[in-house]
């Protein structure tokens, strides 16, 4: 998308710049999900209320991506 201030042109690029957030998200939450069940494990207590809230994010963001590549 081009914006036209004046005699300038400039070129806009949220949607990248939204795909590109997303998946890091998404890769952020993977690892955070990782990091918890190894920790969980190593204390014998799985911390399950935080993994649920995370997956539904991650299914969230990979929703959102989708919808951004259609």
């Amino acid at each position: 998308m081009t914006i036209r201030i004046g005699t300038n042109k400039v070129f806009c690029t949220r949607r990248k710049d939204h795909r590109e957030y997303l998946w890091q998200r998404i890769n952020e939450l993977r690892n955070e999900v990782i990091d918890d069940v190894l920790i969980g494990e190593k204390n014998g207590r799985m911390p399950v209320k935080q993994l649920k809230q995370k997956a539904q994010l991650i299914r969230k963001y990979s929703r959102r991506l989708k919808l951004l590549d259609t």
